[in-house]
């Protein structure tokens, strides 16, 4: 049985640039600022492709973190989903409910995670989602930095 339960804020209202940068829709020909992502990739490979996700449920158990490339997710398909998130200069030790942040991203946003963010999901409530991921094309093999949390957490996604 999970101790605690997280409950999201939307992507708007959760002073998300602690772990990289929000994107949101702009009209056609808006000239480059400020408010786009700033994309890092230590290495040539990029991989940006449509990843298919089974449904899985709402419990935080484990975060991943790459330190050497963004990452950046939005819906194919126009669902909304979560992330868990933390803040990047976490030590793994130190996730916990209390240093985890539940975002609710609405359909045509979508996120780009700074180097090093802590982060689980994408979590939906639908049986499959599809998501656009940028990534190095061997993020899941040299970059892929994983912990378990000591004490599972439920996901709120309403």
């Amino acid at each position: 049985m999970t101790a605690a339960t997280l409950t999201a804020l939307p992507l708007e209202h959760c002073m998300f640039e602690r772990f990289g940068t929000a994107i949101f829709p702009v009209e056609d020909m808006t000239p480059h600022s400020d408010i786009d992502a700033k994309l890092k990739f230590e290495g040539a490979d990029l991989r940006y492709y449509v990843m298919r996700l089974r449904h899985r449920p709402a419990v935080l158990a484990s975060m991943t973190r790459h330190q050497k490339a963004t990452q950046c997710l939005g819906s194919a398909d126009a669902q909304p989903w979560w992330l868990a998130v933390a803040d990047p200069s976490l030590q793994p030790e130190e996730l916990s409910v209390a240093s985890v942040q539940l975002v609710a991203v609405a359909p045509g946003e979508a996120v780009q995670l700074h180097q090093g963010t802590w982060h689980a999901g994408p979590f939906f409530q639908a049986p499959t989602a599809l998501f656009y991921n940028l990534e190095l094309g061997d993020t899941n093999l040299t970059d892929h930095n994983f912990q378990r949390l000591t004490t599972p957490v439920k996901l709120n996604l309403d």
